[in-house]
């Protein structure tokens, strides 16, 4: 009988810990937008999709690329969207209704001239 409560207070907490990552990552889910104007060669209006850990950005000039990224609190994690940087990306990120803004800690990445840029609105 105690293993049983044993057992199933571990499953609890097993749901209870996927749920919370479940509805974390989904937090950020959808399609924002951004036109960047800050950023030299990199200017133009960028779409970036959110779903459960992962990321898939269009940028101008018919450039797509894709990532990965997760999150803790009010940070984020980002890797990708290309190959050209292997570093992961750390960033404050804030939800207000359907604006999403960024914050960089860390990143030596070009992506950060894009994320820090401007406020992204959900469409």
């Amino acid at each position: 009988m105690k293993h049983l409560r044993r057992a199933t207070a571990i499953a609890l907490i097993l749901l209870a810990t996927s749920a919370t990552l479940a509805v974390a990552s989904s937090s950020l889910s959808g399609t924002y937008v951004t036109t960047v104007k800050t950023a030299g060669s990199l200017n133009g209006t960028y779409h970036i999709t959110f779903t459960p850990g992962h990321f898939a950005l269009q940028a101008p000039y018919g450039i797509t690329g894709h990532g990965t990224y997760s999150l803790s609190g009010s940070k984020i994690t980002v890797y990708g969207p290309s190959s050209s940087c292997k570093s992961a990306g750390v960033y404050e990120y804030k939800l207000s209704g359907s604006s999403l803004t960024f914050r960089k800690i860390k990143d030596s990445c070009p992506r950060a001239a894009i994320l820090d840029a401007h406020a992204m609105k959900k469409v």
